[in-house]
């Protein structure tokens, strides 16, 4: 299970620790995807490896 975490404003809700933009340190997190202001590179990571998974 994910966990979106924050870092100061005005980051935006990350997931993936293999992101550049990975907070150090987090000022709020969260169980559940948040409906908005997802981090891109987070995106394109998780989409990639979904591809990865899918021709598996």
């Amino acid at each position: 299970m994910a966990e979106y975490v924050k870092g100061a404003a005005p980051d935006r809700w990350h997931w993936s620790k293999q992101c550049t933009q990975y907070p150090r340190i987090v000022k709020e997190r969260q169980l559940r995807r948040p409906s908005s202001d997802l981090c891109d590179e987070c995106l394109d990571i998780e989409r990639i490896e979904l591809r990865k998974k899918a021709t598996a």
